[in-house]
This record gives structure tokens, sequence and C-alpha cells, in this order.
């Protein structure tokens, strides 16, 4: 409710009850009340009731309810919020309660929502292309003892195998329609602080975007967006964002951020730099990281190459504190939208 509207019934209240008690104690005392006194009186009651009205019509709009709990907005202690569902829950039993706490700001629902998600789009995809794999794979295999590049193929066939059973509860029943939830829960996950959701949200494959084509929205809302996603994620220091940002800008990867940055030997070669700089502690520079350099340093002049080692360096100073990466580090952009299968 509006503090000055606070203010005026406060007033109101304050003024009613100044003239109905100062009435009372001037009034004669013959048991019954003046004229003065019973407008005093229905002025407080008439206040009250009004108070008491807008006090209700302004409870936050947070505040809803989904399956009869309460929900908690962005900005609430999270230790008093209600515990989310267990794992592995039937995510159709749920998705209601999830969104809707997502909705309000919740950023655990939001990471819990995406992550279901995705696990089961990923599982969705997998049972559609892996029949076929298993076949190409075992029609490959030699007579007798395997070798060992299928001994490989059948293992990863049967990690994925495994991932699809084990998901295949959580992720029964969800129709076409619950599945367009994907799109929009992984931009509000990330735009609640989920660095996984970002990296997914911002490294896009549009055939990976169940119900888009009935959804151009969301085209729109990636033009808006995934700058703003990839900036924010590369200010706290996420070598994930940096190689995806390197890819774009060097048109090694045709996805949605490479048609949104458009390709830029500028700044791929210093995207390019920057990931050289953040090459991890005891390894030496891959070839492609060389090549990279190289390509894109000769289609520059001096001056642009030193004003994109500057870039570079300040960005690897002040967003990656000079620190080198980790082993490992920018291979989990490539596993962002898998939901925590082993992928292809």
């Amino acid at each position: 409710m509006p503090r000055q509207s606070i203010a005026i019934v406060l007033c109101v209240l304050a003024i009613a009850a100044i003239a109905f008690y100062g009435g009372r104690r001037s009034a004669p005392a013959q048991g019954t009340l003046t004229q003065a006194e019973i407008d005093a009186e229905k002025a407080a009651i008439a206040a009250k009731e009004k108070m008491q009205g807008m006090a209700a019509t302004a409870k936050p709009k947070l505040a809803g309810t989904a399956g009869g709990r309460m929900l908690d907005s962005a900005v609430s202690n999270p230790s008093e919020r209600a515990p989310l569902p267990p794992a592995n829950t039937q995510l159709k039993s749920i998705l209601a309660e999830l969104k809707a706490r997502a909705d309000a700001g919740d950023a655990e629902a939001a990471s819990r929502l995406f992550k279901d998600m995705q696990t089961c789009a990923q599982v969705q995809r997998l049972n559609q292309m892996l029949p076929a794999m298993s076949n190409r794979v075992l029609a490959d295999a030699p007579p007798g003892a395997p070798a060992p590049r299928s001994e490989r193929m059948l293992d990863f066939l049967q990690r994925n195998l495994d991932f699809t059973k084990n998901n295949a509860a959580m992720c029964a029943d969800l129709s076409a329609a619950d599945m367009a939830e994907l799109v929009p829960a992984t931009l509000q996950a990330a735009q609640l602080g989920d660095a996984e959701a970002a990296n997914c949200y911002v490294g896009a494959n549009l055939n990976n975007w169940p119900g888009l084509l009935d959804n151009p929205q969301w085209v729109q809302d990636y033009k808006s967006n995934a700058l703003n996603l990839a900036n924010g994620a590369l200010q706290q220091g996420d070598w994930s964002m940096a190689m995806l940002m390197a890819q774009a800008y060097g048109g090694g990867s045709r996805n949605m951020l490479n048609q949104l940055t458009g390709s830029d030997p500028s700044q791929a070669y210093t995207y390019a730099k920057l990931m050289s700089l953040g090459q991890p502690t005891g390894t030496q520079q891959s070839q492609r990281s060389t090549n990279a350099l190289s390509n894109f340093s000769s289609q520059l002049t001096p001056a642009q190459i030193q004003a994109a080692d500057q870039q570079a360096q300040q960005m690897y100073q002040q967003y990656f504190n000079n620190t080198p990466r980790q082993t490992g580090d920018v291979a989990n952009a490539m596993r962002s939208c898998q939901g925590g299968g082993p992928g292809f």
C-alpha cells in the first residue's frame, strides 16, 4: 500500500478517535449518545474497515500459492523458504509449482526447473537417436572381440542408455506443451544467476528449442538478453562464456550467438588472446589456439592487434583475476544443455 494512503487513513482514524473520545468526556452522563458522538464513531469504524481492506489488497503479488504452499520472493530469506521437492520427483507433478516459485524470484526453484527440463529434453533426444546409433555401432563392430573404438562406442551407448533409464520416471508423461517451457525456464534461471543456464541459453542451438516455430517471440527475447547475459558471465570470470564468445566472433559456431555478434576478426582475436592468457597451469598452448591467433592477427593491422592485446589483458586482470582456468572449465559450455547426461 502506498505510504501516502497509509498516512491519510491514519489521520482519519486519529481525528475520528479524538472527536469520539473527546465527545465522550464532555458528554452528559445520560446513557445516550449525541449526534456528534454517533458521527465520530461511524467515522472511526469506516476508517478502520478501509484500513483493513487496503492492507488486504496490498499483500505482495509474489506471495501466491502453488499446490497450497506459500511462495517466496527473491528477497526473502532462503533459509525460510519451503524446501524444494525431493530430487527425481516426477517433473510433471511439480512443474506448475516450480514455475510459480521461479516467477516469484526463487532462484533455487528456477535452477531446479532448468536442470530438470534440460534432463528431460536430453532424455527425449536420446530416445529418438539411440536406436539408430546402436544399430550402426553394432553393424560396424568386427566379429569376435570388439576393436578399441567399438568398445568405446559401446561404452558410450551404455552410459546414454543408463541415463535415459535412470531418468525415465522423472520425465514420464511430459507433453509437448510442458516441454515448451524449456526455453523460458532456461532464460529465467540465467537471469536469476545460474551460470550453467546462462551458458546454455547464450550458446543456444535452434534444434534444441522445442516449440520454437510456435513461439517466435523467443528469438526476440534472445536478441534482447543474450549479450547482456554473456557480458555478465564474463564479468564473473566464466571461461565457458569466454570460449562461446571466441567461437561466435570467429565464426566457428554457426549458432544463434554468431548470428547476433557476426564474425569480427578483431573481437575474435581478442577472445582468442584471452583464452591463451588463461591457458591451464602446466600445459602448453594448444596448436589450435596458436593457429587461431595467427589466423586472426593476419587480418588486423599492428595497431588493431595492440588494442586487442590490451583489451584481452584488461579482461584477464579485471574479470579473471590473472588466474589461469582449470582443465575442463571450457568443456562446461558444451555440457550445459545436456541436463547432466553423457552427451554425444
